[in-house]
């Protein structure tokens, strides 16, 4: 029954079955074929049809309003259970983080906490996020500008200031075109991305203008290492990439990406977890 529940509990989250069985990893019609067995075992309608969407009930929202913090709490023990004697914890953490310098990190990290170990997860962001609502993970470390996330504790972490990597790696160019003050094209991070929603009003203060977007901050470094334009990256990005030598960093205090730890509040209020929430904000803020 506990896989049908989540199935319903996923629909309510992403609104739709595409999205639902996109974040379970599993096909549409077995969303749907869950969700139907679970209305045969509770004998109560709880989804509906209005033309291609799927609606809930009134009893389905009531279903879900009461099981889906159950649900997370079940999956929060069933993750502390099968830890053995050494402490394992479940994060999640934003891919562009992980590839720079989350690694660092979490490995700084469990070399404080005598007996700590990770259990590693790179998503984007509102995957990690619903993966710490779900129970699923103890602890995630994402970026940008977060969504809605009731119920969980969101520490500031740290504010990585965003560089621009040169197009060729020509420095002097990039220079030159900035002492203009004229409005530079640039290729950025994917413009539905966390990262950009929380970049996109500052762009015009640094006269920048994103002409083109791709899926990774990586991947933006790498066209412009290319010659296919400036990129605006992270600066652990850059760092990662050798790229530091041909980039320029506008304004460090201004121009920046948040970072965030975000964990349930039993998580946080436990003693052992917290020790590694300190640890990780200790070294998360000498970056």
């Amino acid at each position: 029954m506990l896989a049908n529940i989540e199935a319903l509990i996923a629909l309510d989250k992403h609104q739709t079955m595409s999205a639902a069985a996109l974040a379970l990893r599993i096909s549409q019609s077995a969303i749907s074929k869950r969700i139907a067995l679970l209305e045969q075992q509770l004998d109560v309608q709880l989804i509906t049809k209005q033309g291609r969407k799927a609606v809930f009930t009134e009893q389905g929202t009531a279903f879900i309003n009461k099981v889906s913090p159950l649900v997370a709490d079940l999956n929060l023990i069933i993750q502390q259970q099968s830890q053995t004697s050494q402490q394992r914890l479940s994060i999640g953490v934003s891919e562009a983080i992980l590839s720079s310098w989350g690694g660092n990190l979490l490995k700084n990290v469990s070399e404080q906490v005598e007996g700590l170990m990770f259990d590693i997860h790179a998503h984007r962001t509102p995957t990690v996020i619903d993966k710490i609502q779900s129970g699923h993970y103890q602890l995630g470390i994402c970026a940008g500008k977060l969504p809605q996330t009731p119920g969980l504790v969101v520490e500031l972490l740290n504010m990585e200031p965003m560089v621009i990597v040169a197009r060729s790696k020509d420095l002097a160019l990039l220079k030159q075109e900035r002492e203009t003050g004229k409005t530079i094209d640039i290729i950025g991070i994917e413009r539905k991305s966390n990262t950009w929603e929380w970049l996109k009003p500052l762009l015009a203060e640094f006269n920048l203008h994103q002409s083109m977007q791709v899926e990774s901050s990586f991947a933006a470094a790498q066209l412009a290492i290319s010659g296919f334009g400036h990129a605006l990256v992270p600066l652990g990005v850059a760092k990662a990439l050798n790229a530091m030598s041909f980039a320029l960093m506008p304004d460090p205090e201004q121009l920046y990406r948040p970072s965030f730890l975000v964990c349930r509040k039993s998580t946080f209020n436990q003693r052992e977890a917290r020790k590694v929430v300190t640890q990780i904000q200790y070294f998360a803020s000498k970056l």
